[in-house]
């Protein structure tokens, strides 16, 4: 009966019995229709707050809900024992999850119940240290796409919320939550050490909070979240990441109607090597947190410093990132370290660059972990590049530089050409084309413009992007931008 909810021919087995669907699975378009709501009206709506807010908002003697966060994937669990079926899966997206160890402890506990179809909210997340760090959930979906068995074994279940229950609408419960909090102690438990099991927590005075978060994150856990018992009011609470890094180049434009940096390119340096360059590795653009003094500052800053682009790069609106001296240090705060690309089996990754005191050197893409939600938060004039303020050891263990060989693609791939003349003397071309091979950028975007009455006749650029869908963002950009009236298409 599975495939009356899912569609089976897009489960990928992957070790043992358990298999996943990557997407678009759920054929029960209002069991994921439920989901979605869910995800909209509560997951999204969870507030979130800083660590210095949590005693300001919660002073009183008020009795709510602590329980332990967990950096997992948010999934839902479908049980009808009528029909043999118990499935995980996400929505919108509608991945699915079969099979696995955790859901199949789960699956016999409900058949030992009286539980005869239920929906659940859980968190899908691994309890293991991986490489002397918490577990996140780019390991998460690492794991769920891989082949070890024993990885896959790890997984657990935290049950967060119960839905549905034997045909009974539970949403409405929300605004009084301790009922279903000692629901789902009555059905999975509340031993950490189970696959399947209720977070830890308790209902306590709200001005124990403070103390309670700190005892957590102590114990190596990612935060906290927090639940009114009398109304539908849900926080989150995480520590912010506190990281050094050195500004490499900027984005400028227009801001309340001025002028100044809307956005900052930061990197981390590896450690010295024998040689006399230093090699940086980009982390993450940040545009967050920057006052307007700041934005108008640090045009003056950094326009000063200018260095010759290495490649051409650009932000989400098209504007083009001019690279500077790596001489200013900035600390900038965020949530968490991404080490893979969210929904993905692929490892993020960043520009390597070496800096020989002059110029950079475009090395390659290599894998970097990611800080979520970067925000500025000060330029550091205490600190020097050469006194270690940017090491790249704050978010990766003992670093080491990637083996650098030149690596030529295997393959190049025309996919958009595009010539427009205007006149006898002017030619201006698009080209977009794709690489394949390691540590390859795998789209470029070439834009020619020859004019032979110019002084410089000949101007080439090229912007790179890693999608194909921001590859033909940057094309249709040219064209709009180059191709106006008195320009003929010569396809």
């Amino acid at each position: 009966m599975l495939d009356t909810y899912i569609d089976i021919s897009k489960l990928v087995p992957k070790t043992g019995n358990y298999q996943i669907a990557t997407g678009s699975a759920v054929r029960d378009l209002t069991l994921l229709e439920i989901a979605s709501q869910y995800e909209t009206q509560v997951s999204r709506k969870m507030i979130a707050l800083t660590q210095n807010k949590l005693g300001k908002r919660f002073g009183t003697t008020e009795l709510v809900l602590q329980t332990t966060k967990f950096d997992g994937e948010g999934v839902f669990i479908y049980f009808e024992r009528s029909k043999n079926v118990c499935f995980c899966f996400n929505a919108p997206s509608g991945r699915v999850r079969i099979n696995f160890p955790a859901l199949d402890a789960l699956e016999g506990v409900l058949r030992q119940s009286t539980v005869q179809k239920g929906l659940f909210r859980a968190e899908l997340y691994l309890q293991e240290q991986i490489h002397d760090r918490r577990a996140t959930i780019g390991d998460v979906l690492r794991i769920s796409f891989s082949e070890d068995a024993g990885a896959i074994d790890k997984l657990k279940l935290a049950m967060l919320d119960v839905i549905m229950l034997d045909g009974k609408d539970l949403r409405a419960n929300q605004s009084q939550f301790e009922q279903t909090w000692n629901l789902l102690g009555e059905l999975f438990g509340s031993d950490p050490t189970a696959p399947y099991h209720r977070p830890s927590g308790a209902i306590v005075p709200e001005d124990q909070l403070l103390r309670l978060f700190a005892e957590k994150i102590a114990a190596g856990e990612e935060g906290m979240v927090i639940r009114r018992l009398q109304r539908a009011e849900t926080y989150k609470i995480k520590p912010r990441l506190s990281l050094d890094a050195v500004v490499i180049g900027y984005v400028a434009g227009e801001f309340e109607g001025m002028y100044g940096v809307t956005s900052l390119l930061v990197a981390m340096n590896y450690p010295k090597t024998d040689d006399s360059k230093t090699y940086w590795q980009t982390l993450v653009r940040i545009g967050s947190g920057l006052s307007d003094e700041q934005r108008l500052q640090f045009l003056n800053l950094f326009s000063a410093i200018h260095v010759e682009n290495p490649l051409t790069m650009t932000d989400s609106d098209g504007r083009t990132i001019q690279f500077v001296k790596p001489e200013y240090v900035v600390e900038l705060s965020g949530e968490d370290l991404l080490t893979i690309v969210p929904g993905s089996n692929r490892p993020n990754l960043t520009q390597l660059m070496a800096w020989d005191g002059s110029d950079y050197q475009f090395l390659g893409l290599y894998p970097c972990p990611r800080p979520t939600f970067a925000t500025f938060t000060q330029l550091r004039l205490d600190k020097q590049v050469q006194n270690g303020g940017a090491r790249l050891e704050q978010i990766i263990n003992s670093p080491q530089l990637p083996q650098l060989q030149a690596i030529a693609p295997t393959e190049t791939k025309i996919l958009r050409r595009e010539v427009y003349t205007k006149g006898t003397d002017m030619v201006r071309k698009l080209v977009v084309v794709e690489n394949s091979g390691e540590q390859t950028i795998p789209y470029l975007v070439y834009w020619t413009d020859f004019s032979s009455k110019r002084k410089e006749p000949l101007k080439v650029s090229v912007s790179y992007a890693l999608s194909s869908t921001r590859a033909q963002e940057l094309a249709e950009q040219l064209i709009t931008e180059n191709i106006v009236r008195g320009w003929k298409s010569v396809n």
